[in-house]
């Protein structure tokens, strides 16, 4: 029997906890290119309406927003929020950048409202395949008509190849401990995790669905979205098993269908 696939996310992302553990990955100084990477493939020409999805603390929001873009970032965790608005607010980007509780599968914004969308690092595939084609179809109706949209998410046949454990060892007694394995029948990375930190430690689990390129492909042309290419980074390098990111650049080409399949 797969096992669950929800989870609390306040629980699972404790904003002070996650960003500790994770600030090699989320390194401000990689974030410039990043965003160059994504500006380039949105081809945005000047000042644009962006959404970011799954925004968490805003690190692509507030570059975006710092070159004058306007960007509405997205995401369930009101940890990852308060970081992020109080560096808009300290940077004076208020203006340029706001930030919203919201469900990436249930966007209630006027249709045609932004000129891309965005969703990176690790925010797609949380939850059952229905929220899958619900976030695509939201994605689909709030941007214009012949916008971009960049999915970044971890490659599959590179992650069915990770060692069982793996620990993060900050050097100070502190740690990150991963237990994980893949189960073929739901296509989903389960991870069962042990934080330790200043000599307490906490359990969470939670599971990310993983999608074959060729697989999402054809969920993306089935939600109104053409792919216009696929890479391996942001980088610009080409899609391979052997990378860890699939960041796929889909133009929106025709109105989303409403019909989704069940989960």
């Amino acid at each position: 029997m797969a096992e669950p696939m929800f989870f609390d996310f306040n629980e699972l992302f404790d904003a002070d906890e996650y960003l500790y553990f994770m600030e090699d990955s989320l390194r401000e100084e990689n974030t410039p290119a990043q965003v160059d990477f994504v500006v380039d493939k949105l081809a945005l020409t000047g000042p644009s309406k962006i959404v970011d999805l799954g925004c968490g603390h805003g690190r692509h929001s507030l570059e975006l927003a710092r070159r004058g873009h306007k960007v509405t970032g997205i995401d369930l965790v009101e940890g990852f929020l308060d970081v992020a608005r109080k560096t808009a607010e300290s940077e004076g980007l208020s203006t340029h950048a706001q930030f919203l509780r919201g469900d990436i599968g249930a966007l209630d914004t006027e249709e045609g409202a932004f000129d891309g969308a965005i969703c990176l690092f690790d925010a797609f595939g949380f939850f059952d395949d229905g929220h899958t084609f619900a976030t695509l179809r939201s994605v689909n109706k709030i941007i214009a008509s012949g916008s971009r949209f960049v999915l970044d998410l971890r490659t599959r046949e590179w992650m069915t190849r990770l060692p069982g454990s793996a620990v993060l060892d900050k050097g100070n007694g502190d740690m990150m401990i991963d237990r994980h394995h893949f189960d073929i029948a739901t296509s989903r990375f389960i991870d069962r995790r042990t934080y330790v930190r200043d000599g307490k430690q906490r359990e969470v689990m939670f599971s990310v669905r993983l999608f074959a390129f060729t697989e999402i492909k054809l969920i993306l042309e089935s939600t109104g979205f053409g792919v216009e290419a696929a890479f391996g980074g942001f980088d610009g390098s080409p899609l391979s098993v052997n990378k860890a990111r699939t960041i796929i650049v889909a133009k929106k080409v025709a109105s989303a269908s409403p019909t989704q399949p069940t989960s």
